[in-house]
């Protein structure tokens, strides 16, 4: 099917036709099992990163990132060839300065560890506005949190965290270049939050600093630590 793109945004949602019967699974737990580990294995080449959101026996959400569509075309055929079902995809369109982003993902998603759960008030932020969002982990873990520019620079959000009892907010101004906000752009930025029993220290720094140098430090600090981390990734629209 032919994807189709909302004013405004660089998000493309993509479904074909749900098929007219549809038995119901014998067993809801080990089918959604299925799905999420399907989904986590699919191979959509460099620069794609795609998690299920949501499923119940009739219906399936994944959100994914990526730079091109077509990947994501061949998912939903091949998923719905395979279970049946026709899957709600909502591909957020990055820049490739942000690509890092997918492999970090997809490494952590090897792991069984929970993920975070961050949720933004808006996924579209005019320029000079503030982004805020809410952050849910399990008690006792820590989490970093990190902003993904459209030029793949990361910057730490960690001291513009306020923690609460049982959450984090944040709620942290945002603006563009002088360049960019002349040229009237929109462009997609990333919030990275990594959770886990311990601090990362490649984590803890001050200075803006390429993704594609500091997530491979993270990730082989985490592998040299062996120990259980996750991350989720929220996307938004900067610009306008």
């Amino acid at each position: 099917p032919a994807p189709g793109k909302q004013p405004g945004e660089a998000t493309v949602a993509l479904n074909v036709p749900r098929p007219d019967l549809e038995l119901p699974p014998k067993n809801a737990l080990d089918h959604a099992a299925q799905r999420v580990s399907w989904v986590r294995d699919f191979n959509g080449g460099d620069c794609f990163y795609a998690t299920l959101t949501s499923a119940t026996e009739a219906a399936v959400a994944i959100e994914g990132l990526g730079t091109e569509v077509q990947p994501f075309e061949r998912m939903l055929s091949d998923f719905q060839a395979r279970f049946h079902v026709e899957p709600d995809i909502s591909v957020r369109l990055i820049e490739p300065a942000q690509c890092e982003v997918t492999n970090f993902l997809r490494f952590l998603d090897q792991m069984p560890a929970d993920k975070p759960q961050l949720v933004l008030d808006r996924t579209t932020v005019p320029s000079g506005s503030p982004i805020g969002g809410t952050l849910v982990t399990h008690g006792g873990l820590i989490s970093s949190v990190l902003l993904i520019d459209h030029r793949g620079m990361a910057f730490s959000l960690d001291d513009q965290i306020l923690a609460q009892a049982d959450k984090a907010t944040f709620n942290i101004p945002i603006d563009l270049g002088a360049a960019d906000k002349a040229a009237g752009k929109v462009v997609p930025q990333i919030i990275l939050v990594i959770t886990g029993p311990q601090d990362i220290q490649a984590a803890a720094f001050s200075a803006p600093t390429p993704a594609a140098l500091l997530l491979p430090r993270i990730l082989d600090e985490i592998d040299a630590n062996r120990a259980e981390f996750s991350a989720t990734a929220k996307y938004f629209r900067l610009g306008g």
